[in-house]
């Protein structure tokens, strides 16, 4: 299969993220609940490379993903985990802000808020593809029998 390079719909997530990872590595002060941040872009970037090269090589389309699960359902589990570790990471970086009165974990939080909307966004459409994928599986007027006492 040819490479598809119209599909880097998952580019800004991969850039928020590395964006987020270079930010976060300028800040001097450590407090405690920054590993969760770090988990958070550690796990984001991984997942965004996996899903940029299911994209790129449409493997979406071609092969059923885990279990018989399509792809979209797939994508909307790992929207979800990143959605609430990026709200998590909001919580953590406006709170670390309060205590160490640096401006940096506003801009970390801003930027963990921005990645969950669009974890947020990304997750409403791919479960728009999975409700309209699974349509498919059971068209409309295949199984539609009459009752058994009507006279039809």
């Amino acid at each position: 299969m040819p490479l598809n390079v119209s599909r880097f719909k998952k580019l800004p997530e991969l850039l928020t993220s590395l964006t987020l990872l270079i930010y976060l590595g300028t800040i001097k002060f450590r407090p405690p609940g920054m590993s969760v941040i770090w988990f958070t872009i550690g796990c984001s970037i991984v997942f965004d490379i996996c899903t940029i090269a299911v994209l790129l090589k449409e493997y979406d389309f071609s092969i059923m993903a885990i279990r018989m699960l399509p792809y979209a359902a797939i994508e909307c589990v790992g929207s979800i985990l990143a959605l609430i570790f990026y709200v998590i990471s909001t919580a953590i970086s406006i709170s670390s802000e309060e205590v160490t009165d640096d401006f940096g974990f506003m801009v970390v939080a801003i930027i963990c808020l921005l990645s969950a909307l669009i974890h947020l966004s990304n997750l409403v459409v791919n479960i728009r593809r999975w409700n309209n994928g699974s349509h498919h599986l059971n068209p409309a007027g295949v199984y539609e029998y009459s009752n058994y006492g009507s006279e039809a």
